[in-house]
């Protein structure tokens, strides 16, 4: 009877793995897959969503101008990209930010989210685009909430690998600046994150029955030597 309810369990432990353990997203299964949608859905109270393993909540942007700068927000969007053999989740701002040609003008944005990683967030990607000319400066600056920081002088994208963590919040600025005698221009944001892996569902449920089975011959093993046949 001990080793029926043994081999029991590992049947019913192995079926809440395949459908239901969180270790496999059934948590991040909770909000909805992120799509193209205006800055003012991400923003609203209360929204989530997610790319892939990774769940963006709690997203606020924000502009800052002078002189003849201007910005005009656009739209999220989700994507996926490969960097460096590793898979990044991650959301695209879309925007028009423009100095125009008045000495010292800014055109400045500022993004804040929450990200969480099913199992753990171990890397974070960053990039933008845009141009400039004369004395106009492009520039990004990220700072996530456990200390690790990236940083663009100039568009293009950057990483940073850090240890697992489930989630975390992050303060995000993109900055563009005419200087002297100059312009500067920015079209598009994005932020993307990496995860440590996760075994496949199989893969739970064939260790945790192989695991039963070594304890069940392990029972077998101390039962056949305190039988009295063996005395």
């Amino acid at each position: 009877m001990g080793n029926r309810r043994c081999l029991a369990f590992a049947a019913l432990a192995a079926g809440t793995l395949l459908g239901m353990s969180p270790l496999l997203g059934a948590s991040s299964a909770l909000a909805a897959a992120c799509a193209t949608a205006s800055v003012s859905v991400y923003e609203a109270a209360g929204f989530s969503c997610n790319v892939g393993p990774v769940t963006f909540s709690d997203v606020s942007v924000g502009s800052t101008t002078s002189g003849s700068g201007v910005v005009a927000l656009g739209d999220f969007s989700p994507f996926t990209a490969v960097v460096d053999g590793v898979t990044e989740f991650g959301l695209h701002l879309s925007f028009a930010s423009d100095t125009g040609t008045t000495p010292s003008s800014l055109a400045d944005v500022a993004l804040t989210f929450n990200v969480s990683g099913t199992p753990s967030l171990t890397d974070a990607f960053a990039v933008f685009a845009g141009t400039t000319t004369g004395t106009g400066t492009d520039d990004l600056s990220e700072v996530l909430s456990n200390g690790v920081s990236l940083t663009l002088d100039a568009p293009g994208s950057t990483s940073a690998m850090f240890n697992a963590i489930q989630s975390l919040s992050v303060v995000k600025d993109q900055s563009d600046f005419a200087g002297s005698a100059g312009s500067a221009d920015s079209s598009i944001l994005g932020n993307a994150f990496s995860v440590t892996a996760v075994p496949e569902a199989s893969t739970w449920a064939m260790m945790l029955l192989g695991f039963a089975g070594l304890g069940y011959a392990g029972y077998r093993r101390r039962q056949k030597l305190a039988s009295p046949a063996n005395v």
